[in-house]
């Protein structure tokens, strides 16, 4: 007996050994770590964490921007005629001209957002509100001579119908635009190193744009001819609406724990709905009469373009639960064709661009 126990022995512990690691090793793998998240640990989600089914956020930015429209030229000088207007004039040397264009100034905005960050995957749900009116600075353009001389600037507008090949004095374009948006956007912000992290995004863009074009023009004839001076008048307007789908990719790059250079893009495709409209009139001995007045309604698809750069500083506290952020950045977009100002030919040719400084906060609860 006590021969057969000093053989069984080693092999009833090597038989026990790996059932006594298995307990132990499941003793430990049931106990979580310290703030363990229930999420996919190959890109664990950014903070702050998730208490809750879903925990809200909230964000405001101030905007400090420029909207310029392409295709706005109206009037240029530097084109010289010798002789009355009503002969075959001789060209002579003329000064060097420039065109003119309704001038844009940085004009102040918001955005306003609120969210909500989900248990499921750290997925997120934002939307948020773009607001700008812009007011352009009433451009003028002014003749080197008066009326009665031999010697006169040129001031048509181009595609203008019965005012090409006027001769003009005074010049004067003024454009406005009210920028509505809403984007609304469904994401995930993880880590994919210890100083990295990306959240790409789906989601759908909406947007109201209102834009005004007016435009004036005083044409003077010398004096001998005894032929009054004429004003035209031309007020054109472009109302969009439109609806599309938006994708895009935030990065935020860590220098240190809470500072980090932030770098944003998205694209959109929408689908747009312009209604736009034109209004001659002539003013002509005291007398105005309507030359022209007609509208246009258009629907087309067109893309969005949107990218920022700048620097974010962020803490978590509560255990992670909180966080505030704040950052500051430049931000651009381009809005292709949406210049759809009955100006013929050129119709729908040309893109609205905006950019500026951007001044966000935000509070994640």
């Amino acid at each position: 007996m006590k021969k057969f126990s000093m053989t069984m022995l080693p092999l009833l512990c090597s038989v026990a050994a790996p059932l006594c690691a298995d307990a132990q090793g499941s003793q430990t793998m049931d106990k979580p770590a310290p703030q363990q998240q229930p999420m996919n640990q190959i890109t664990p989600s950014g903070e702050p964490a998730v208490t809750r089914w879903a925990d809200p956020y909230i964000t405001a930015d101030f905007i400090w921007w420029k909207a310029k429209e392409e295709g706005l030229d109206y009037a240029f000088n530097g084109v010289a005629f010798e002789g009355s207007v009503f002969s075959s004039a001789n060209r002579i040397n003329a000064e060097k001209g420039s065109v003119h264009h309704p001038h844009s100034e940085y004009e102040p905005g918001f955005k306003v957002g609120a969210g909500l960050k989900f248990r499921h995957d750290g997925w997120d749900l934002y939307a948020q509100y773009t607001w700008l009116h812009s007011d352009g600075e009433k451009s003028e353009a002014h003749s080197d001579r008066d009326g009665d001389s031999n010697v006169q600037n040129y001031f048509p507008i181009p595609r203008s119908g019965g005012v090409i090949n006027s001769l003009f004095v005074e010049a004067e374009a003024e454009w406005s635009m009210h920028f509505n948006v809403l984007d609304l956007e469904l994401g995930r912000n993880f880590w994919i190193s210890k100083w990295l992290t990306l959240r790409p995004f789906v989601g759908m863009k909406f947007s109201w744009i209102d834009q005004d074009f007016d435009v004036e023009f005083e044409q003077s004839f010398p004096l001998s001819t005894n032929v009054p001076s004429r004003s035209y008048k031309i007020d054109m307007d472009s109302d969009q609406s439109a609806v599309g789908l938006r994708a895009g990719l935030d990065s935020a790059w860590y220098l240190w724990k809470k500072w980090c250079i932030y770098g944003d893009l998205a694209i959109s495709g929408i689908w747009n709905d312009f209604d736009s409209s034109r209004k001659d009139r002539v003013t002509f001995s005291n007398i105005t009469s309507t030359s022209a007045h007609f509208d246009k309604d258009s629907r087309t698809v067109t893309a969005v373009l949107e990218w920022a750069l700048g620097l974010r500083f962020e803490t978590a506290f509560h255990n992670d639960d909180f966080m505030f952020m704040m950052q500051a950045g430049w931000e651009q977009q381009v809005w292709f064709n949406q210049n759809q100002f009955l100006i013929p030919p050129n119709e729908g040719s040309s893109n609205l661009s905006l950019e500026g400084l951007t001044l966000k906060a935000g509070f994640y609860f």
